[in-house]
């Protein structure tokens, strides 16, 4: 299966700063991290953390992966420990993924030598 390709930065929301992250050093990085990880596992993983925490649905709409595909997706990123399920409190019907503190950590340790070089910084 083929590298997806990289998000054009004119799309990309700037909730958090991974734009200023090559998406390849992300991939790299994430596979070092899991290996076996796949490209749409990573997708699926950045659209959690661009959005903090979200149903499968609204992940399904964002990556245009099927619900079925969706659902396997983040079922690998719960076993890897990236993400969790959990039932939304506002809505007892609707489940909600979001980042572990473990998931939480990979955009933190791909942003640091980012930052240090100056790049990305506070404006």
């Amino acid at each position: 299966m083929a590298d997806l390709p990289a998000p054009d930065a004119a799309t990309c929301t700037p909730a958090l700063n991974i734009g200023l992250v090559s998406y390849e050093r992300v991939t790299t990085e994430m596979r070092k991290a899991l290996p076996g990880i796949t490209a749409d596992q990573i997708q699926t993983f950045i659209v959690v953390l661009r959005n903090g925490r979200c149903s499968q649905i609204e992940i399904s709409k964002a990556t245009g992966f099927t619900r079925q595909a969706t659902s396997r997706h983040v079922a690998k990123l719960v076993k890897a420990g990236l993400l969790v399920q959990r039932r939304d409190p506002e809505s007892g019907r609707r489940r909600v993924v979001r980042l572990t503190a473990r998931g939480r950590l990979v955009p933190a340790s791909l942003c640091e030598p980012t930052r240090r070089a100056g790049i990305g910084a506070a404006e």
